[in-house]
């Protein structure tokens, strides 16, 4: 996130504050507040180019990467996800697992972890 203020990247979540905070939540825009210039502002958690592309469903970060349906944990949903083939993913910053429907990013993809061979 980015202050329109200032222009830094020090921005973190701010609480909700009234009854207008919680609408607004309601759509998707939630309160901000710059740590370096104090300022409070409201924006998007996700970008608008990255709504119709997977994303992080905690943090909403873009950078994520496919990993086996076998690997997320089981919930509501996991046993039909399976079934029905829905991609699995991993967020790279915030390491939850989640199933989605929509594409991945590939400018945004998180990079692909390499196996080191071992020498006998």
């Amino acid at each position: 996130m980015i202050c329109p203020l200032c222009k830094s990247r020090e921005c973190r979540r701010s609480r909700r504050r009234n009854l207008g905070d919680y609408a607004l939540s309601l759509a998707g825009v939630l309160p901000w507040r710059c740590s370096t210039c104090q300022s409070r502002f409201y924006a998007h958690k996700i970008p608008f180019r990255l709504l119709l592309k997977a994303h992080c469903p905690r943090c909403g970060s873009p950078k994520v990467e496919r990993i086996a349906s076998d690997r997320v944990e089981e919930g509501n949903l996991v046993t039909l996800q399976r079934i029905l083939g829905v991609p699995a993913y991993r967020c790279d910053p915030c390491r939850v697992k989640f199933y989605a429907l929509r594409p991945q990013d590939r400018s945004a993809r998180a990079p692909a972890r390499r196996r080191v061979q071992k020498e006998a």
